[in-house]
């Protein structure tokens, strides 16, 4: 039966290629319902691991991201939905402050560490010339106009080119190897073609 409901679902999703339908209205509407249902059933599973349980243990620390909770639905009652600003403020310098410090710890100082790195073989040669020559393709200050730095700019362009040629390649094939996934279900699992 389960393999029925999930090679109809994805003949329900592959029909949009035929144009909007009902059979496609259908499926999309079946996913979002069954998302909303997990993301419920996660949610309340993570109140009664997470907060309910422990604070019976006698863990009353957890009283305060409860209340915090609470008063995100303190926005529904007119009188006091100045309240839920309290935990929004919370959340929103939380999670800025996550995500600047994830994002300054990966995406620049290991890429500068990863760069600078002696250079032991033509790999990592190559990679420190090509950074070079891209971040001159991005100099706009006052002598740019010289022969070298000009030329290196050319090279740091096409770099870039062939970075962003690949990264889209890349993602065609990963949208490939989920399209031949599904034909092997399909043509394999369902009608045993295969």
């Amino acid at each position: 039966m389960g393999v029925w409901i999930a090679a109809l679902s994805t003949l329900f999703v592959y029909s949009y290629l035929i144009g909007d339908n009902p059979l496609f209205k259908f499926a999309e509407h079946l996913y979002i319902g069954i998302s909303a249902a997990h993301a419920v059933v996660l949610g309340v599973q993570n109140i009664q691991e997470m907060a309910w349980k422990p604070l019976v243990a006698g863990r009353w620390i957890m009283l305060v991201p409860i209340i915090m909770g609470l008063l995100l639905f303190s926005r529904f009652v007119k009188n006091w939905a100045s309240l839920s600003r309290i935990p929004i403020g919370f959340l929103t310098g939380l999670a800025a402050a996550l995500s600047i410090r994830g994002a300054l710890d990966a995406s620049l100082i290991k890429q500068v560490a990863a760069t600078m790195v002696a250079a032991k073989d033509v790999n990592t040669a190559l990679t420190a010339i090509m950074v070079a020559t891209t971040i001159t393709y991005f100099f706009f200050t006052a002598g740019s106009k010289a022969a070298p730095i000009q030329f290196s700019a050319q090279i740091g362009r096409l770099v870039m080119m062939v970075a962003f040629g690949s990264a889209f390649g890349n993602t065609v094939m990963a949208r490939m190897s989920l399209v031949i996934g599904r034909l092997q279900f399909l043509f394999g699992t369902w009608i045993k073609l295969i």
